[in-house]
């Protein structure tokens, strides 16, 4: 018998969900700790960053947000943050030291995302360039980033020396240097050019999309090296022109911005119009950076959701929770299905697993606007 589309995407990322299932299960939770290296590392191998990442995720699950922003390389990020010798003047004047560490609180937006109903996991490990890398994933309310950092060993400790932030499309060093940058600029030189930057932001805030685009647009030389502007750039873009907005992002690859942060703002693109083909096929070009996650089969049922196809995307979410916790967007998308189908009896038993997950009451329940 021929497969459908459905059933062939099932069986390509079913394959993982089994392992996924067991890393999950060790990563989170509210048992012990996952043991980690504590003493000193003489090698590092897998098993040893493996367990790094896996303490972090169980830290992030139970509301620690230091464990992980003690395990960024602290010294190593304000190094390459201070080769801009403005950013580095900015240790100096009031705040600033205290600005950069804002800038590093990764734990507290992991933390924030599990609070909210997402999720936040590790994922992948691999060896690049003699390299040891760990990729960790954040979901919150349909958002999905990955953090691909590089481990390495200082005084004997494993830390994460650096990493690529997939919706910055920049390392996290480079984050915080532009980030510090355009702080201090607006303080100090208001008039310079991130006066455009800032001016983008605020129509951006205030929904005057295609002003903002214009500004972006107008001042891009200037500040195409922020990653603050191709975040406001995508975001604009989107609002004003669906119809050419995936050529407008090829466009963007070819001017050197990071194809996997282009593949994201696709993959969202898709999803949000119930593009079933491009969705699986943008995930597919994921997953090699990635890994096998199971989190895009949330998105390939959102897929199917805006594509109308109500029972498929039920059978993807009902995969999904094999490998996933029940985080809010994945309950909530089932009951949607349910309540499309008026499948009374399997919308009554969708709804009390929420209740039992997330301890809602019977006031809370019915109050539920599932549209």
């Amino acid at each position: 018998m021929k497969k459908t589309n459905l059933s062939r995407f099932l069986t390509h990322i079913v394959f993982s969900i089994c392992a996924l299932t067991i890393l999950i299960q060790l990563t989170t939770g509210c048992g012990n700790p996952p043991t980690t290296t504590s003493e000193s590392v003489d090698t590092l191998n897998e098993e040893h960053v493996s367990a790094l990442a896996a303490r972090i995720v169980w830290a992030v699950h139970n509301g620690d947000a230091e464990t992980f922003n003690k395990a960024i390389h602290k010294a190593y990020i304000r190094e390459r943050v201070s080769e801009n010798s403005i950013v580095n003047s900015g240790f100096d004047v009031e705040g600033g030291e205290a600005f950069f560490d804002k800038c590093l609180q990764v734990g507290e937006q992991a933390v924030r995302a599990v609070n909210n109903g997402g999720d936040f996991t590790f994922v992948r490990y691999y060896q690049q360039d003699g390299e040891h890398h760990v990729v960790f994933r954040t979901y919150d309310n349909f958002t999905l980033n990955f953090s691909d950092y590089i481990v390495d060993t200082v005084g004997g400790k494993l830390m994460l020396q650096d990493g690529f932030i997939y919706n910055l499309g920049c390392m996290l060093s480079e984050s915080v240097q532009y980030t510090m940058l355009y702080n201090l600029m607006l303080q100090t030189n208001p008039e310079s050019d991130v006066k455009w930057l800032q001016q983008a932001e605020e129509q951006t805030l205030k929904h005057k999309n295609k002003a903002a685009l214009k500004t972006l647009t107008d001042h891009k030389d200037a500040l195409r090296e922020y990653p603050l502007f191709y975040q406001l750039y995508i975001a604009n873009l989107y609002q004003t022109d669906t119809k050419h907005f995936i050529t407008r992002i090829d466009e963007l690859q070819q001017e050197g911005v990071d194809e996997c942060y282009l593949l994201l703002h696709k993959l969202l693109f898709h999803v949000n119009n119930g593009h079933l083909a491009e969705t699986e096929n943008t995930i597919n070009q994921l997953i090699p950076q990635t890994g096998d996650d199971p989190i895009y089969l949330l998105f390939y049922g959102k897929t199917n959701m805006e594509a109308k196809k109500y029972q498929d995307a039920l059978t993807i979410f009902q995969t999904a929770e094999e490998a996933l916790p029940l985080i809010w967007d994945l309950w909530y998308s089932e009951l949607q299905c349910y309540a499309k189908l008026k499948d009374k009896t399997g919308y009554e038993k969708c709804l009390a697993k929420g209740k039992e997950a997330y301890g809602m009451s019977e006031e809370e329940l019915r109050n539920l606007k599932v549209r």
